[in-house]
């Protein structure tokens, strides 16, 4: 394709260079360019892109997009028999989402896409959706916080979303292994930062609301507004579908332009769950305006309710019948992480969540005090270079719900990991906690202390098998640390 017709319809500042030339692939990775790629630099957290662009001109690019006016240095290895072409635009990171989307062939237009965002639920809430779909015959591919599935390959996950060139392209290869519908999970990160750009929504879900990511968003509002832009990707006679039990979501259905669908267990939900059961797993009656029937579940904890229903407002969105929408909730298996259960043969439960929030570990522990004959014992920390408002909050959450707490670390990154636990130590609200930086030593000191009847949990970290300490990840998984520990405790 040539870079002509890839600018077509974009709004440029100043353009220099041949425009006839034929573009290889692009990237936003000078380490990536090949020759005749397009380099698109952006500016990211600590690494900006135009800091090397010379660098991507050495590797053969034949044209550079920025937001800067940035001279080109001849002197590395260009010539007149390869010529650069500039391009300045005012905002690169939506250009590239666009640029991508037209390179790899708008794969959103041939795709049923449905996008999920909010501040819990998305992972499990995707999985169910892509249970219903598949039930029905649509085959459908997968991108979140676990893994994208893209057809017959399965990899794990970098980002919640990925970068929006990344990210148009794995949904080119779900259009060319015959996929007609994939499920996104949407980050706020990724719509600031316009990764969502160049993709077009049947549908955006929204979960629930509540604190997290001020250390990038400041403010709740920011947060907010972040959260707001996916529905400016619904497409035309698209619809949004919001969890009517949040309140600040529910404060958006009256000014949406879009179809809307709201889903919860309160009186004025379009999609309602009432009878709601917890044993052995979930079942509860679904009421639509135009029909009313049963689901049930594998999947355990109260919270489910709500990431079920907006897999079912979703169905409903596309029309799919209550029987494929039944099949496709009784066939969703447990998610990686989410409320996970670790058994050994112990006599007391050992549960592995990914809750890293003071909504989420408010949730998780309150299902862990229904499964709980005897005492609830928390092992929790909070991530390094994140939000440090939520540090107390979180503590007063697993002091409260809990008996015991052991707090320990969770990917500190390059924060020291006993600063980060004594930001943490305010909201502890009784002395019914120990402080144990090693992770590992501390799922050890919590696997020891349980007497039958009791419920360990292990948050935070879920079904991530790493630690990041210092730019590094080492190998860390709670499940594969807890089986060891009970393992070694039942000798």
């Amino acid at each position: 394709m040539t870079l002509s017709v890839l600018l077509e319809g974009l709004s440029v500042r100043r353009m220099e260079g041949l425009l006839t030339v034929d573009i290889k692939g692009i990237a936003y990775d000078s380490r990536s360019v090949k020759k005749d790629y397009l380099f698109v630099a952006v500016t990211g957290y600590s690494v900006d892109g135009h800091d090397f662009i010379d660098d991507a001109i050495s590797r053969g690019a034949a044209a550079i997009i920025t937001e800067r006016a940035v001279d080109i240095l001849m002197s590395q290895g260009i010539s007149d028999q390869h010529p650069v072409a500039l391009i300045e635009v005012d905002d690169s990171r939506g250009v590239l989402g666009r640029l991508s989307s037209r390179y790899y062939g708008n794969p959103s237009a041939k795709l049923e896409l449905i996008g999920i965002t909010g501040t819990n639920g998305k992972t499990t809430t995707s999985f169910i959706t892509k249970s219903i779909l598949e039930a029905g015959g649509r085959k459908t591919g997968l991108l979140g916080t676990i893994k994208y599935i893209t057809g017959d390959t399965t990899i794990a996950a970098l980002n919640t979303t990925p970068e929006s060139m990344d990210l148009q392209r794995y949904l080119r290869d779900m259009v060319k292994s015959g996929m007609s519908h994939a499920v996104m999970e949407i980050s706020s990160h990724a719509l600031q930062l316009r990764r969502v750009d160049g993709c077009s929504l049947k549908v955006a879900a929204f979960t629930n609301f509540t604190r997290d990511h001020l250390d990038f968003h400041i403010t709740m509002d920011d947060y907010l507004d972040a959260k707001k832009k996916v529905f400016d990707y619904i497409e035309a006679g698209g619809t949004a579908v919001l969890n009517w039990d949040d309140p600040t979501v529910r404060s958006l259905a009256g000014g949406l332009d879009c179809n809307v669908v709201t889903c919860g267990t309160e009186e004025g939900a379009m999609i309602r769950a009432v009878n709601i059961l917890s044993a052995p797993g979930l079942s509860f009656t679904v009421q639509t305006p135009e029909d009313e029937f049963t689901v049930h579940s594998r999947l355990k904890g109260q919270f489910n309710v709500s990431n079920m229903l907006i897999a079912i407002g979703i169905g409903y969105a596309l029309d799919i019948d209550k029987d494929i929408i039944q099949q496709g909730i009784q066939n969703t298996m447990p998610v990686e992480g989410r409320f996970e259960s670790v058994e050994e043969g112990q006599g007391f439960n050992c549960i592995v969540d990914y809750a890293h929030t003071e909504d989420a570990l408010k949730k998780v522990l309150k299902e862990a005090r229904h499964i709980t004959d005897g005492s609830v014992i928390t092992v929790f920390g909070c991530g390094g270079d994140r939000d440090r408002t939520k540090r107390p909050a979180m503590g007063s959450v697993a002091s409260k719900l809990s008996d015991h707490v052991i707090i320990t670390s969770d990917n500190p990154r390059t924060e020291d990991p006993e600063q980060i636990i004594a930001d943490i130590l305010p909201g502890m609200r009784s002395g019914k906690y120990a402080v144990c930086a090693d992770r590992k030593e501390a799922l050890y000191q919590a696997v020891e202390a349980a007497q039958p009847g009791d419920t360990v949990v292990a948050a935070g970290k879920g079904h991530e098998n790493y630690q990041e300490i210092m730019g590094e990840r080492y190998h860390f998984s709670d499940r594969e640390v807890l089986r060891e520990a009970i393992r070694k405790l039942k000798k």
